[in-house]
């Protein structure tokens, strides 16, 4: 250009861009881009500064502006070929290998071919006891029931294996995620809340679980709703706390898990007597919030009356309550429990199981019963029966497990019954009778409809009764 040599134009480029970088020292992409508009910046000022000084056309103008345009780009170009010509990727390690990982594979392979192993075992013989002597027939039977726990401990290791199974992808495929990290911590210092970490899971069924590591920025406590209301800003879906979270955010960093708030909630109450002559019931009843986003509600009715019936009922819905939190399914379970009480030595150990589980985000309930008495589920002004003709478990090692599904709605309400309830009333009319009681009390409250299903059945005999009686609604609501 007029006035000014190339070869001086570009040495002072150079100069600049040099004294810029020493200056502000950017690392990485930064550098390439201070470096790039440092250089494209002198070049157009240059040019521009010249054309003050000289006569310059528009077309010169136009072509110092385009100078210093096309010297950023070559810039930008050359380094980033640079880069990708000369500078070695990292060597990933080998399909992310983890020892943990494969240690627990290995564990998990392991129970899987155990479970085949005690399915592929030959027969203890035939269970024909016509023309056997006493001898025969108690070889059969003992043959009959060592094939039973065969079948039973196979069905245990399988189980075992898909926990473990369902244990690795918990823990590889829950990630870092930075993007959700930066979005996020912008709204949470808003309210007063420090993030450090963020980490994201999708289970089985594709519903987001995230782990946030906060604090709080002062000695304070933040309602752990204040995180999720941020969280599902930023996800655009509605989150909430998990039941395992600590309802207040500390001034210590803590984990915290935040799950797809559910589409359904419920409320839930119980009432029970005992039967005459009797200080303690024998029904026993449970009710657990699951992860995944499962309620469940159970009962299980002692066989007879007092300690023993209680403490019979007491055990089978503690092992129900422990398998369901280890992880293993409600059928087996069930199974397990019925095995257990198969193999007590007295013989005389019965009690029936029942169990209703919602689904709070699809509203779907699954109705188990091995020998228990009819459920209800009233929707406004009608209501319909889940029967069982199943015996109680803890008789025969192959049990039958009823599994009845059904949709439940706003507002519906379901009704658990021990066989004490019924047995009060008509044999010939139980179920038309408990479906007009259920009816009478248009109520929503599901501690005032037990209680009014309880004091009408009670009057069926004069408040006299010899059988324990309990009765349990679940009433469940759209959020």
């Amino acid at each position: 250009m007029i006035g000014m040599f190339w070869a001086e134009k570009y040495a002072m480029v150079t100069g600049l861009t040099l004294v810029v970088r020493k200056l502000f020292k950017p690392k990485g992409t930064k550098d390439m881009w201070v470096s790039a508009l440092t250089a494209g910046t002198a070049l157009i000022s240059m040019n521009l500064g010249a054309g003050l000084l000289y006569p310059y056309t528009t077309e010169q103008y136009l072509f110092g502006v385009a100078e210093g345009i096309f010297a950023g780009s070559t810039i930008l170009m050359l380094w980033m070929l640079g880069k990708k010509m000369f500078v070695k990727k990292p060597v990933a390690a080998e399909e992310n290998f983890s020892p943990g990982e494969e240690r627990i594979e290995h564990y998990t392979k392991a129970f899987t071919d155990l479970a085949r192993t005690f399915l592929s075992v030959p027969s203890g013989g035939t269970y024909a006891v016509v023309g056997m002597d006493d001898y025969q027939k108690v070889h059969a039977a003992w043959n009959a029931r060592m094939d039973e726990q065969r079948v039973a401990v196979a069905t245990q290791l399988t189980e075992i294996s898909e926990i473990m199974e369902g244990a690795i992808r918990r823990a590889y495929d829950t990630k870092e995620d930075t993007s959700l990290e930066r979005q996020l911590k912008r709204l949470l210092h808003k309210k007063g809340i420090l993030l450090k970490k963020a980490f994201v899971y999708d289970n089985e069924e594709q519903r987001k679980e995230v782990y946030l590591t906060i604090r709080t920025r002062k000695k304070s406590c933040i309602s752990n709703k204040e995180a999720a209301e941020c969280l599902s800003e930023v996800l655009g879906m509605a989150m909430m706390p998990s039941r395992e979270a600590r309802a207040f955010v500390r001034n210590e960093y803590m984990n915290t898990c935040f799950v797809e708030r559910t589409n359904f909630e419920v409320i839930y109450a119980v009432e029970r007597c005992v039967g005459d002559y009797q200080q303690i019931s024998g029904d026993s009843f449970s009710f657990l919030h699951k992860e995944e986003g499962q309620f469940l509600a159970s009962l299980s009715d002692g066989m007879g009356t007092g300690l023993n019936a209680y403490q019979e009922s007491e055990k089978v819905v503690d092992l129900l309550e422990q398998f369901l939190e280890a992880g293993f399914s409600k059928e087996t379970a069930v199974k397990m429990i019925n095995s257990a009480l198969v193999l007590r030595s007295d013989g005389k150990t019965f009690s029936t199981i029942d169990i209703s589980s919602i689904d709070l985000y699809s509203g779907v309930c699954e109705f188990l019963k091995i020998g228990a008495a009819t459920s209800f589920i009233r929707r406004g002004n009608w209501v319909e029966t889940i029967t069982s003709t199943s015996l109680p478990a803890g008789i025969f090692q192959q049990t039958d497990l009823e599994k009845t599904c059904r949709k439940l709605y706003d507002g519906d309400m379901v009704v658990m019954v021990t066989d004490g309830v019924l047995d009060v009333l008509p044999v010939e009319h139980q179920e038309k009778l408990m479906k007009d009681i259920i009816l009478e009390h248009p109520t929503n409250n599901p501690k005032e409809l037990a209680d009014y299903i309880l004091s009408r059945v009670r009057q069926y005999k004069n408040g006299r009764f010899c059988d324990d009686m309990t009765v349990l609604v679940v009433g469940i609501w759209k959020r």
